[in-house]
């Protein structure tokens, strides 16, 4: 970019920010937001509960393809042909029309960054904590007080003011921690994997047995037969379940598009922010599948629907001293000792602890992308000359999710993460998609795509671009009809809904508005979307 048009047009003639993110950095960042850790929790509790019936080896595998040659292809050749940061609003802005990519953007990074701090902070204290106490063996008083209101309220707060002061301090602090705690994530996964693979299923109902009669619970056995009186084990599994499954199989390979609102700071962005986005996908999606196929080895077919709906519903007749999460099931099998405890249990703690400087980091690099096209004020585009990091961005969002935090520790809602994420599949995941499916073929970024390292990947005449563009939307209509599947969700669905599409009309609002006033100033936006804003 020279000469007047860039200074007119965008509001700063370079960003400010530095490519300091290496491969690994990337692949560990989208690993860090499909966290494996957390994900195999839902996958192996939500999976069987939800969907009666799945199997798991074919919705894994399912999950794998789609999730690859869908999402990550389409994220990474986006990502590759615009490498700058700022999420999808990079690409739909440019691709489709810059409203629909400003709606998309406060849509996904405004209102779904902050309702994962809303949310996530929280589950630190609960369930976190009761996790990690259980995993020690200590008895679930121990921590009971911080899963009140006013514990998870102190706890999410310090967990959201070292979110902030770690991003503030720029990417490269950021990356400092996150190395250390998605390794932690991935051992810890890696030796659960290893404990369910070797535990025959009779030494399992040995160590239940000896546990429940220590704390007056069932036997395994009795177990089993009370959760089939109420929530009947079906004898074989299904294609509908093992379809609709993805719901709960995908979540640990769909998130590492994150990547995006970093790729103007990936070294080699051509390259790294692909393979970073199909990297990260295969390994959390491989580690998933193996813990949750050699747990249900070990435990049966009839042992794992019954601990779903244990884990869900927690029936009165369960009184062991701890959730059974694979997690904590992993840590009973090693007789709950306090140091395997706490690296097993400890590594829940440390992967949802990244998703609140995670969330910091989208939100700020979105609206930093508005501000750079002038649909934004000034301030937007200050970035802090030492650290690299827009600083005052960070600040605003510190200030709104600790509003919401505020209210989700006193009124909390620990199924709102399901809303958020299936209509962020509509605004965010959908849109992008479709970006992808018509890349190639649209005028007004004939330049952008040519020069793309993926124009040439082609199957027959059909460019890769689209036809990863249709498997996307293809798993994204099975993952939304999914997700209003469950009778309990319909009601909170509609009321997530309503709050997606007043996002929508906000983000078109802020587009119009902006451009409007720009106008006033003599500078029209609209150039800005003719080309990339500037490094």
């Amino acid at each position: 970019m020279n000469g007047g048009k860039s200074v007119a047009v965008f509001a700063r003639k370079a960003s400010g920010l530095v490519r300091e993110a290496s491969l690994l950095d990337t692949i560990f960042f989208g690993l860090m937001n499909n966290s494996v850790t957390v994900f195999t929790w839902y996958a192996i509790s939500l999976g069987p509960y939800l969907f009666p019936g799945i199997n798991m080896a074919i919705s894994y595998l399912l999950a794998m393809f789609l999730s690859t040659v869908g999402f990550s292809f389409v994220w990474g050749i986006l990502g590759s042909a615009m490498p700058r940061s700022g999420g999808s609003y990079v690409y739909n802005s440019r691709i489709l029309h810059p409203a629909i990519g400003t709606a998309v953007s406060f849509c996904n990074a405004c209102l779904v960054m902050t309702a994962w701090i809303w949310l996530l902070a929280p589950w630190i204290a609960d369930p976190g904590l009761p996790i990690l106490a259980g995993c020690m063996g200590m008895p679930p008083e121990s921590v009971a007080w911080w899963t009140t209101p006013a514990g998870m309220y102190i706890v999410a707060t310090i967990v959201n003011l070292l979110s902030f002061l770690i991003v503030t301090l720029g990417l490269r602090s950021y990356f400092r921690v996150q190395r250390v705690l998605v390794a932690w994530g991935l051992a810890a996964c890696i030796t659960s994997a290893i404990i369910f693979t070797v535990t025959p299923h009779a030494k399992f109902v040995a160590l239940w047995n000896f546990y429940a009669e220590q704390y007056g619970c069932l036997s395994f056995e009795d177990a089993i037969k009370a959760v089939n009186e109420v929530f009947p084990i079906p004898e074989t599994w299904n294609w509908q379940s093992t379809i609709l499954g993805l719901y709960a199989t995908t979540l640990c390979s769909i998130y590492g598009y994150i990547i995006t609102f970093i790729g103007g700071e990936v070294k080699s962005p051509r390259r790294n922010i692909f393979l970073g986005q199909v990297l990260n996908v295969l390994i959390s999606t491989g580690l998933s599948m193996w813990n949750a196929l050699a747990f249900i080895k070990m435990v049966g077919w009839e042992g794992f629907h019954a601990l779903g709906y244990i884990d869900n519903e927690l029936p009165d007749w369960y009184t062991m001293p701890f959730p059974p999460t694979y997690l904590n099931i992993a840590s009973m099998v090693c007789g709950l000792k306090p140091a395997t405890g706490f690296f097993l249990g400890g590594s829940y703690l440390a992967m949802d602890f990244l998703f609140i400087p995670f969330s910091y980091i989208a939100f700020s690099r979105a609206l930093f992308a508005w501000g750079m096209d002038n649909l934004g004020p000034r301030w937007f585009t200050d970035v802090h000359p030492r650290f690299h990091s827009p600083v005052k961005l960070l600040l605003t969002e510190f200030i709104v999710s600790q509003a919401a935090v505020t209210h989700y520790c006193f009124y909390p809602e620990i199924l709102g993460y399901f809303m958020v994420e299936t209509l962020q599949l509509v605004s965010a995941f959908g849109i992008t998609a479709i970006s992808c499916t018509i890349f190639p073929f649209r005028k007004k970024v004939k330049d952008i795509w040519e020069a793309s390292p993926h124009k040439d990947w082609k199957i027959g005449p059909v460019p890769v671009a689209t036809i990863s563009g249709i498997l996307a939307l293809i798993l994204i209509g099975i993952l939304v009809y999914a997700s209003y599947t469950p009778a309990y969700l319909i009601g909170m669905g509609l009321i997530w809904t309503l709050v997606y599409i007043c996002s929508w009309i906000l983000g078109f609002a802020w587009y119009f508005i902006w451009r409007w006033y720009r106008a006033k100033q003599g500078i029209d936006v609209t150039l800005a979307f003719k080309e990339l804003p500037p490094e």
